[in-house]
């Protein structure tokens, strides 16, 4: 009971330790408050604002009117919809593709992983090269071909972003594993009798859990990237659903006449994968043991 107790605190310790160190970064701070106003605005949406009467109905009196005008903070579409109400409702599928991105990727990715650096030989080998081919592919690459086999849509949208990115998370979970799987503390696990899968998911995966949690903000920027991509290429969310990357691509054609149709969604982009880029470079700095001080 001692003992558990000593390691309860003193993982107490360390969490503290790497929350101040992420608190004293400012551009990661930053960065954080960007993603949690996104967050807190999408999620509320429904709560302020009729998404059928004013994000997807049309108002053809109301076409281009510009930013801060007319009670529109952002302005109108060629369709007379509300910018800003749109790009809220469009954060949704964003933060949805990021955070299931990652989730898929960080779950597949680690089983396959793990197994492969914790087993060797052939297990390795088969698994491994099996990913090399996915690798062997860019993940945008990848992603398109899923989506023109599968079709467009939000399902199909997920699950591409998510293979493309697996094998990633399978490579930095491998390395982890194998320079761990020989350490005094898992030698000492087998030798109480522990399971193979105990030892993987109980000892060695958390002892890897700073490289992939940085991993995880840095997929989750490229997932949101990907899914704006593949939108504005008509592989991704269809319109008239409200989605950054459809917006980009209906409202290039109007750049002259009304050009906050392409800057509005493009900010929101920019500044949500920046967001989480901030985020994962704060994380970095405060999870490496070599910058304490």
């Amino acid at each position: 009971m001692k003992r558990s107790s000593t390691g309860e605190i003193k993982r107490r310790g360390q969490l503290a330790s790497v929350v101040h160190r992420f608190m004293k970064n400012r551009l990661s701070v930053c960065g954080l408050v960007i993603l949690l106003a996104l967050a807190i605005f999408s999620c509320s949406a429904d709560l302020f604002f009729d998404y059928n009467a004013q994000a997807i109905a049309q108002n053809a009196q109301a076409r281009f009117i510009a930013p801060f005008s007319e009670g529109h903070i952002f302005g109108t579409d060629q369709y007379g919809r509300d910018m800003f109400i749109r790009i809220v409702y469009g954060g949704r599928i964003s933060l949805v593709v990021g955070f299931f991105t990652a989730g898929f990727a960080l779950v597949f990715g680690t089983i396959i992983g793990a197994a492969a650096g914790y087993f060797g030989g052939r297990v390795d080998n088969l698994l491994m090269r099996f990913m090399d081919v996915f690798l062997a592919i860019p993940a945008m690459l990848l992603a398109i071909c899923i989506v023109a086999a599968l079709g467009g849509g939000l399902v199909n949208l997920l699950l591409a972003n998510g293979i493309a990115q697996v094998p990633r998370y399978a490579r930095i979970v491998r390395a982890s594993v194998m320079g761990l799987k020989n350490s005094e503390f898992v030698e000492a696990a087998r030798a109480c009798g522990s399971g193979h899968t105990r030892i993987i998911f109980s000892h060695i995966i958390p002892n890897a859990l700073g490289s992939l949690i940085v991993q995880v903000t840095l997929t989750m920027a490229s997932a949101i990237l990907s899914v704006a991509s593949l939108s504005f290429l008509g592989l991704g969310i269809a319109p008239p659903t409200p989605e950054w990357g459809s917006m980009l691509s209906t409202g290039k054609e109007f750049m002259r006449q009304a050009p906050h149709l392409i800057i509005v969604p493009g900010l929101a982009i920019m500044l949500s994968v920046l967001s989480f880029n901030l985020i994962g470079d704060g994380l970095r700095d405060a999870l490496d043991p070599r910058l304490k001080n």
